[in-house]
C-alpha cells in the first residue's frame, strides 16, 4: 500500500481560541491506485488504536479527505457529525455523487468547508452550500482578499485564512476581516529585538531553569515549590485529579514525590508554570506537550531509549521563545542545559535537532512530507507518533 499518514493543524478564532483541528491525509512519493485503500485502512486503524475524538478533544474536526471518500459509508467511524466539517475541493460542481453525499451529511449536522476559494464561477457556486471557505493568503492581493471577504460575509459564510505562519500575519489578516486562522502562527510571536526579560517572566524563567537543572534533587525542588503558594496549590489539585491515578489523596509535596517520582513531578511543575503565563493562548501549551511527547516517541521508536527524557525536554522547551516572546537562543542561555540540547533548540542540529525539524515539517504541512523520515523510521511510523502525541496532549490538557 501507499505510505499515507494524517497531519493535524489547529484553526484558531480571532481571540486565539481553538475553533477546530484540520486532519489532513498525506501520501508518500509513489501514490498509486491503492492510495484510497490505504487511506480507508488508516482511518479505521486510527480510530481503533487512538480515536479521532482523542486527537481533537472536544473541538470541531475539519476533515480533508480525497473526494472519493466523502460519504456516510466511509465516515462511519465519526459518531457525531455535528462536530465534523468536511473540506471539499473547488472542482466538484459537476460531481453528482459527491454533492449528493454532502447533502446527506449536512442533513445529519455536518458542516462543509470549501478549500482554496478563488472567486471564479465554480467557487462562487459551491460557496452557496458551504458554511466556511478557505482562502490561500499567499495567492491573493490585499484588494482581492477584501473583495472576497465582503462577498462571502454578505452570504453568511465564515472565512478561514490558510498559511498563517506568524503573529504579525495573524494581526494583519484579522484586521482585513478573516474569521478563522489556520497554522502554528502562535508559536512565532512578534519579538522586539533587544527587549530584556524583566519582572515576573525573568523570575519564572529562573524557576524553570532551577527545576530542570539535572542536579536539582527532591529537597531543592520541594523548597522551590513551597515558596510559591499558588504553584503548590495548583500542583496538589492536579495530582489529586482522578486522571493522575494516584492511589491516595496527596496532601504535601513529599507525598507527591513518593507516588510520582522526581521526573514526573518535574513535568507537572513545568506544565503548571507555563500554564500560569498571561496573554498566552492555551493552544501553545497543548503544542508544547504534543511536541514533547512526539520527540519522546520518536526516540523510543528509533532506538534512542536511554535518551528519550532528553528528547522530551527538547520538544517541551522548543516553544519557550513563544511563551516569553524572546529569541530561543536568549532563553537557553539562561538555562543549565547540556550543549547538545542547546544546539538542538537553537540550531536544530544533532539527532534531537533532526527530530524537531521533522516535527516542524509536519506542522507546516509542506512538500517535504512526501519524503519524511527520521533515523530509520518511515513516513507511516512518524505519522502514527504524531497522532499519538496529539491525543496524549489533549488528554493531559483536559485532565
Amino acid at each position: 500500500m501507499s505510505d499515507v499518514f494524517i497531519g493535524r493543524q489547529p484553526i484558531l478564532d480571532r481571540d486565539m481560541h481553538v475553533f477546530a483541528y484540520e486532519l489532513q491525509f498525506h501520501q508518500g512519493l509513489n501514490p498509486n491506485q491503492q492510495t484510497l485503500e490505504a487511506t480507508i485502512e488508516l482511518i479505521k486503524k486510527t480510530e481503533e488504536e487512538i480515536g479521532f475524538r482523542s486527537i481533537v478533544g472536544e473541538h470541531n474536526v475539519l476533515l480533508s479527505l480525497p473526494k472519493e471518500l466523502i460519504s456516510k459509508e466511509h465516515l462511519s467511524n465519526f459518531d457525531n457529525y455535528k462536530q465534523l466539517v468536511l473540506e471539499i475541493p473547488n472542482n466538484v460542481t459537476k460531481d453528482v455523487e459527491v454533492l449528493r453525499s454532502l447533502k446527506e451529511l449536512k442533513a445529519e449536522g455536518a458542516g462543509v468547508a470549501l478549500h482554496d476559494f478563488i472567486d471564479d464561477d465554480s467557487s462562487i457556486k459551491l460557496a452557496t452550500i458551504c458554511d466556511y471557505v478557505k482562502i490561500d493568503t499567499e495567492a491573493h492581493t490585499e484588494m482581492q482578499m477584501k473583495k472576497m471577504l465582503e462577498s462571502l460575509h454578505a452570504k453568511g459564510v465564515k472565512v478561514i485564512a490558510e498559511k498563517v505562519e506568524t503573529e504579525e500575519m495573524f494581526n494583519y489578516l484579522k484586521k482585513l476581516g478573516f474569521d478563522y486562522f489556520q497554522g502554528y502562527f502562535f508559536t512565532n510571536p512578534i519579538v522586539i529585538n533587544g527587549q530584556k526579560l524583566t519582572g515576573n517572566k525573568l523570575t519564572l524563567l529562573q524557576l524553570l531553569s532551577k527545576v530542570n537543572d539535572p542536579n536539582t534533587d527532591f529537597q531543592e525542588l520541594s523548597n522551590i515549590i513551597s515558596q510559591d503558594v499558588a504553584l503548590s496549590h495548583k500542583l496538589l489539585v492536579a495530582i489529586n485529579n482522578p486522571a493522575a491515578m494516584i492511589p491516595i489523596r496527596v496532601e504535601s509535596v513529599a507525598d507527591a514525590l513518593k507516588y510520582m517520582g522526581l521526573k514526573r513531578l518535574k513535568f507537572w511543575v513545568n506544565m503548571l508554570m507555563l500554564s500560569s503565563m498571561e496573554e498566552v493562548p492555551q493552544e501553545l501549551l497543548t503544542t508544547s506537550l504534543m511536541r514533547a511527547k512526539f520527540c519522546e516517541l520518536l526516540a523510543d521508536a528509533s532506538g534512542h531509549h536511554n535518551d528519550k527524557d532528553a528528547f522530551f525536554l527538547v520538544g517541551l522547551f522548543s516553544t519557550l521563545g513563544a511563551f516569553f516572546r524572546t529569541p530561543i537562543e536568549e532563553i537557553v542561555a539562561e538555562m543549565p542545559l547540556a550543549d547538545e540540547l542547546n544546539d538542538a533548540l537553537v540550531n536544530k542540529v544533532g539527532v534531537k535537532g533532526e527530530a524537531l525539524k521533522v516535527l516542524m515539517n509536519i506542522e507546516q504541512a509542506n512538500n517535504t512530507l512526501r519524503s519524511l523520515h527520521f533515523d530509520g523510521l518511515g513516513m507511516g511510523q512518524i505519522g502514527n507518533s504524531f497522532m499519538a502525541a496529539n491525543a496524549w496532549a489533549q488528554q493531559v490538557i483536559s485532565s
